[in-house]
């Protein structure tokens, strides 16, 4: 009976031999792939920039309309808050103030310099005005 007996290949020792030619193909083949793929990169990039900026003038419009939204409320705040009805209203109830009386109001007029002219001084009521303009609601 025969046995196989199995030695193994010693090719270790062989070197392979570049080739040249070869070689300069695939560099050649690669660095004409270059361009191409610079300009498709680029191409990319403009894309994702123009979405990226859509999305910021998106974002920009909202924040623009809440601030309108929110500038219409101040607005309509303020015209509530400066209403001459209800200053007047609180005037009288928190305040507990009351129209002046007719000799209360004293009445400034312009001068010839164009400086407010010295205004009489104001006399006192008497008694019974006070007591009928109290009467009357002022």
């Amino acid at each position: 009976m025969a046995y196989a007996v199995r030695r193994p290949v010693e090719n270790v020792y062989l070197v392979r031999e570049r080739d040249r030619k070869r070689t300069r193909e695939m560099a050649a083949l690669a660095l004409a792939a270059v361009p191409p793929m610079l300009v498709l990169l680029a191409a990319i990039w403009a894309n994702l920039e123009t979405v990226r900026l859509g999305y910021q003038l998106a974002k920009v419009a909202h924040q623009k309309e809440s601030l309108l939204e929110r500038n219409r409320h101040l607005r309509m705040e303020r015209a509530q808050a400066t209403a001459l009805s209800r200053v007047d209203a609180l005037a009288r109830t928190k305040l507990g103030l009351v129209p002046p009386a007719p000799w209360q109001i004293l009445r400034i007029e312009e001068g010839a310099s164009g400086r407010p002219a010295a205004a009489p001084a104001p006399r006192p009521p008497a008694p019974a005005t006070v007591a009928a303009a109290a009467a009357e609601g002022f």
